[in-house]
């Protein structure tokens, strides 16, 4: 009997039924799908892999994938994927939390996880804020910020610096992402993932309700951290100019982690493979592997968008960000039906040619609002449409292959009807008065 191997598990796999409640714009959608796309590039299998947190906002991550999960209680959340994974050598065991589960409550246990260097993955969304219970400082907040009710004056202590303190503690491997670049995030959790010992990866996920001078860090970021070292001291060197914004790999310690396992640690690779920048597309497979993910990037973000709108009771907007993901869809049969027999690659998230950080036609979670209206949904949508039109025609100007160039042309013109079409709904919505996105009472939702 010829029995075939099970497919590879895509993103959309590792995603349970539940749907996030965060606010609409906040980052954590973004995380939640790098690590997605980060368990699917690895190809692991949901009964080997193992998710743990604690309490707030990016702790309920768990329930939001389909591997197996541990909600615990606040601030033990290292301390239990620690016993989970001496028990169980043979898991994947990935720790999400936030920095006030992290860093204040769950402090202690962050300082002896580092120092143990068990073979563990943790995933830190920091936001600066206690988001959950509304907005107070966390250890991560800036000593002048001063919008909290309980800090009218700013908390007037230094904050904690995670990759400085997890350097002094000696964990093995330390990055920095931001939840503005899913694609290159993943990178980080799949080379986090694969390097032995323990993984610090410290992400910059802005909370755009309380903190909403965050929506400017997109602007902030930059890349620096571009080739890890392996020299503890040349780290701390390095995070002595850091400015707390700087992304990518900073260190890949050599130090051997504690386990019981008597099997070998799969060693870390590649890991100073970089961006790729747009710097012409001449082969046609590729080029059509892209026209694929630009269409099924923008529907997998506008179900992101319509699921946040749900949540919210914004069942008009979420309605139309649906209309969308299914128009995407639609564009994205019609790519597939172009390539006819061409066998179309598969790119890992980050090996795609984008002139940003993710596919053109991909909203900008920071951009919306709960109170949102159509009018903001279509304007959405149009610059997508207006990315997407700019992206096939710069490759149609680049490629130096002329069937690349055809095919982009082509591409380029299609989505110009697309924002001439969008451009004639616009009117039909009003633009909403100033003043439309002002609650006193801000979003809140039961798990």
């Amino acid at each position: 009997m010829n029995i075939q191997a099970p497919a590879p598990l895509a993103a959309k796999d590792f995603k349970s039924e539940i749907k996030p409640v965060w606010c609409p714009g906040c980052g954590d959608y973004s995380v939640l799908s790098a690590i997605t796309k980060a368990l699917a590039e690895l190809g692991l299998t949901k009964e080997k892999t193992a998710f743990v947190s604690g309490i707030g906002c990016s702790s309920r991550i768990p329930a939001y994938t389909s591997v197996y999960g541990f909600h615990g209680v606040h601030g033990r959340s290292l301390a239990i994927a620690t016993g989970l994974k001496m028990a169980r050598p043979d898991l994947t065991v990935i720790v999400a939390g936030g920095d006030g589960d992290g860093f204040s409550i769950g402090g202690n246990h962050f300082l002896h996880a580092c120092r143990r260097n068990v073979n563990l993955t943790y995933i830190v969304m920091d936001n600066r804020v206690y988001g959950m219970t509304k907005g107070q400082a966390s250890p991560t907040t800036e000593s002048d910020w001063c919008e909290s009710d309980l800090t009218p004056e700013g908390p007037g202590v230094t904050p904690v610096e995670p990759l400085k303190l997890a350097l002094a503690c000696g964990a093995n491997y330390l990055a920095r992402g931001f939840s503005g670049d899913p694609n290159g995030l993943s990178r980080l959790i799949v080379e986090g993932i694969k390097h032995p010992g323990f993984s610090l990866i410290q992400v910059l996920s802005p909370c755009v309700t309380y903190r909403p001078e965050q929506r400017d860090w997109k602007q902030a970021v930059h890349a620096g951290f571009d080739n890890p070292t392996s020299d503890p001291r040349e780290a701390a060197r390095i995070l002595g100019d850091d400015d707390n914004f700087t992304l990518g790999i900073l260190y890949a310690g050599s130090r051997p982690s504690f386990q019981v396992a008597k099997r070998e640690v799969e060693a870390t690779t590649d890991l100073t493979r970089g961006f790729r920048m747009m710097t012409g597309m001449n082969d046609k497979a590729e080029f059509l592997a892209h026209a694929l993910a630009v269409e099924y990037e923008a529907a997998e973000r506008y179900d992101e968008l319509a699921d946040s709108m749900m949540t919210h009771n914004n069942k008009e907007v979420a309605d139309l960000f649906k209309q969308f993901a299914e128009f995407s869809r639609k564009h994205a049969a019609e790519v597939q039906a172009r390539a006819g027999n061409i066998k179309v690659p598969r790119l890992a998230p980050w090996e795609f040619k984008w002139p940003g950080s993710e596919a053109p036609e991909s909203g900008h979670v920071e951009t919306t609002h709960y109170l949102m209206t159509p009018f903001h949904a279509l304007t959405i949508a149009l610059r997508n449409e207006v990315r997407g039109q700019e992206f096939y025609a710069q490759v149609a100007e680049t490629s130096e292959n002329e069937d690349v160039r055809k095919l982009a042309k082509e591409m380029a013109d299609e989505e110009a009807e697309h924002v001439t079409t969008l451009k004639r709904w616009l009117p039909r919505f009003p633009k909403p008065a100033t003043g439309w996105d002002e609650d006193h009472d801000g979003p809140s939702a039961a798990e």
